[in-house]
């Protein structure tokens, strides 16, 4: 298990906004990666797509759309933008505010960070017809986990992107804890992450505790497990994906 933080990232070049792999092959992953992007007003992040990977694409600040070829659809802080292998995609910061945005991928794509994704006089334009499979999710909004989420005092845990509704490489969570909440990772055969996107929550492994807060990141590896715990007076918010 590693524990991160959303701005110990490597940098690497996509577009003109600032973007961080934060886990990555390089840093032990095999399955599973997390990126960090941050772009101020009219920065894109160049169109591409990916042969082989998925992406789940997080808007944790600002807004802006989600870009294919001369399509623009909105996205705002709070949505998901789940891009399957071979869809062209890009972001764009159409507002007047600074946009926070992290993405997961699922396998890794080394092209991305080696430079050949970043194209911006050669980008790829979908084909005349072709029907986008790209969605659009508010996770707060998404449907329950049944049995994860009864009253009364049980952790709002709400699924997000799963293989039954689409993908075949990673799932993606929203989970809410409040005052006493806990819940407990059951160790799984693929890596998995959480980021806490708001309050903070307390971590106890077989080793260590400690305390951990917005923007913090845990990086699972097969069978690890730890225990997450509210901390604080307002409600913990932690993104959890994992590859399938």
């Amino acid at each position: 298990m590693h524990i991160l933080n959303l701005q110990s990232g490597t940098p690497f070049q996509m577009g003109k906004g600032k973007n961080w792999r934060v886990v990555h092959p390089d840093m032990g992953s095999t399955q599973l990666t997390l990126n960090h992007g941050f772009h101020a007003p009219g920065q894109e992040f160049t169109q591409h797509y990916h042969d082989a990977s998925e992406d789940a694409i997080v808007v944790l600040e600002g807004g802006g759309a989600i870009r294919q070829g001369s399509v623009y659809t909105p996205i705002a802080a709070g949505d998901v933008i789940f891009v399957p292998a071979g869809e062209i995609h890009g972001t764009v910061n159409t507002t007047e505010e600074m946009a926070r945005l992290i993405s997961f991928q699922a396998p890794p794509d080394m092209a991305l960070y080696r430079g050949e994704r970043d194209t911006p006089n050669e980008i790829p334009t979908p084909q005349p017809g072709h029907r986008s499979n790209v969605q659009v999710i508010n996770m707060a909004q998404s449907g329950p986990v049944f049995g994860k989420t009864s009253a009364p005092c049980s952790v709002e845990h709400r699924s997000v992107v799963s293989p039954q509704k689409g993908s075949v490489h990673l799932s993606l969570d929203w989970i809410r804890l409040s005052i006493g909440e806990e819940f407990t990772h059951e160790p799984r055969e693929t890596e998995a992450i959480y980021v806490l996107t708001a309050g903070s929550a307390a971590v106890q492994t077989p080793s260590e505790r400690r305390t951990l807060h917005s923007h913090d990141v845990i990086f699972l590896a097969p069978k690890d497990t730890v225990t997450l715990r509210h901390t604080g007076d307002a409600p913990t918010t932690l993104i959890h994906c994992w590859a399938v």
